[in-house]
């Protein structure tokens, strides 16, 4: 069993409990094929559209239900859901107040559809994008020309903003990986030069086609020394909301770690908040209703489900709260980068 996660001082997203936004998967359609996609093995019934009936039962029941009042749109590419205007219709009428869509923006560099989406009530807008380099977002994405749409679509979205369409957030996630890591800083420099000033590394999860794929799968101690550049460079130069996820805490050097303020700044598990899923079409298991669809809290799943613990965790005092390493990952590059924090 885990150490509690009480006295510690824990990112309120880790603490058992119910969600503060739910994330809604209106299916795994997309029409890129990233090398790195969790869900580019997805099976048919997944790859289908929710219908706009079941999708409104489910918004209703975390409005009603739970009181939620933050909302994600998840795919796939939700902007490919056919019925995406009256979806954010409905979300609308049951008071969700922060709609956030996360997409790879390729519909969004139509500014028509671009102004439907803001004046339906789409407010942060988490757009996929992982190099500055175009060569690497079109190899990564599987999908030539995908920066180029991409960049329109930062443009669309801060055109309506300037024009009072909409009060946007335009947020950058960008899964870290083995091509993208020695540029970051450059990638950090031009999207801020582009207005962006909220960006997401994500360490690369091993799954999908990503699996066992040592050209794009880096280890943490590769990717640490960049990261900490990075740092660096956003306390002098960049300023913007950086934030990294997805890498156990005995990885981070224990001078960054012991900062608490900087590990609250840079560590987005303390700044994420605590979130419901609901995703249809799923084969049976213990985590599926009987009808394909599974309801869960996201970082429960991480720690129970996604995530495993090695020989070096036993009696470290934050167990509970990181929840070890992506499990392909330890497949792939074992354990010896991992060690037990005391304090």
């Amino acid at each position: 069993m885990a150490p509690s996660r009480e006295g510690i001082d824990a990112p309120e997203a880790s603490r058992k409990g119910e969600g503060q936004r739910v994330d809604i998967n209106l299916g795994h359609a997309c029409n890129h094929r990233c090398l790195f996609c969790m869900q580019g093995e997805s099976g048919i019934d997944q790859k289908r559209w929710v219908k706009l009936d079941k999708l409104k039962k489910e918004l209703t029941f975390y409005a009603k239900e739970k009181g939620v009042t933050q909302l994600g749109l998840l795919g796939g590419e939700p902007t490919l859901y056919p019925w995406i205007e009256e979806a954010l219709g409905m979300a609308q009428d049951l008071g969700y107040r922060e709609i956030t869509i996360n997409t790879n923006g390729f519909r969004l560099a139509d500014m028509e559809f671009a102004r439907m989406a803001a004046q339906k009530g789409i407010n942060r807008y988490c757009i996929s994008l992982h190099s500055e380099d175009p060569a690497i977002e079109d190899y990564l994405c599987n999908h030539k020309g995908a920066l180029i749409r991409k960049m329109q679509a930062i443009r669309n979205i801060t055109h309506l903003r300037k024009e009072g369409v909409v009060d946007a957030v335009i947020s950058l996630n960008a899964v870290l990986n083995r091509l993208n890591l020695p540029t970051m800083d450059r990638f950090i420099r031009l999207f801020k030069h582009l207005g962006i000033h909220d960006i997401r590394l994500n360490f690369i999860r091993p799954e999908g086609r990503a699996r066992n794929n040592e050209e794009i799968v880096s280890t943490y101690r590769e990717a640490m020394p960049k990261l900490m550049e990075l740092v660096d460079l956003n306390e002098r130069e960049f300023k913007i909301r950086l934030t990294f996820g997805e890498i156990p805490y005995c990885i981070f050097p224990e001078s960054f770690f012991a900062d608490v303020a900087r590990r609250h700044q840079y560590i987005g598990e303390y700044t994420d908040r605590r979130t419901f899923v609901s995703t249809f079409g799923n084969q049976e298991s213990h985590l599926t209703d009987g009808t394909g669809r599974q309801r869960f809290v996201w970082q429960d799943l991480k720690m129970d489900e996604l995530k495993s613990f090695v020989a070096a965790c036993e009696g470290c005092t934050w167990r509970g709260v990181c929840g070890g390493a992506w499990t392909n990952y330890i497949e792939m590059y074992g354990d010896e980068e991992f060690a037990a924090l005391k304090s």
